[in-house]
């Protein structure tokens, strides 16, 4: 059964909404083939501080697919989207559309 459902100090926080007993118990004796990495350590900061709004960390990149009952609502509702929002790229710069001066410096991107 692996360890009991932890006390999530972060009351507020994304993991305290989503982080149900059932998806605890079904996920909390995974590792990620990566890094070995775990759901108790995902959600450590939501676990040990109160102040925390996601409250979530990946390890490694498998950690969301391997706990993507848990990453995928909370990344969902943290930006607003939902199951069938799409990115798409573009890395034509001829595509880019707004007054770009070239000779002036870009002072920060993000």
């Amino acid at each position: 059964m692996g360890e009991p459902f932890p006390e999530i100090k972060s009351t507020h926080s994304l993991v305290a909404k989503h982080v149900t007993e059932e998806l605890w118990d079904k996920l909390n004796e995974h590792r990620t083939e990566t890094s070995g990495f775990s759901l108790k350590q995902a959600i450590a900061c939501a676990v040990d501080f109160d102040n925390q709004h996601c409250g979530i960390y990946a390890g490694d990149w498998d950690s969301y697919k391997d706990f993507s009952e848990v990453f995928d609502p909370i990344i969902q509702e943290y930006h607003g989207i939902d199951d069938d929002s799409k990115h798409t790229s573009d890395m034509d710069v001829g595509n880019l559309e707004g007054n770009i001066d070239e000779e002036v410096p870009v002072k920060s991107v993000r």
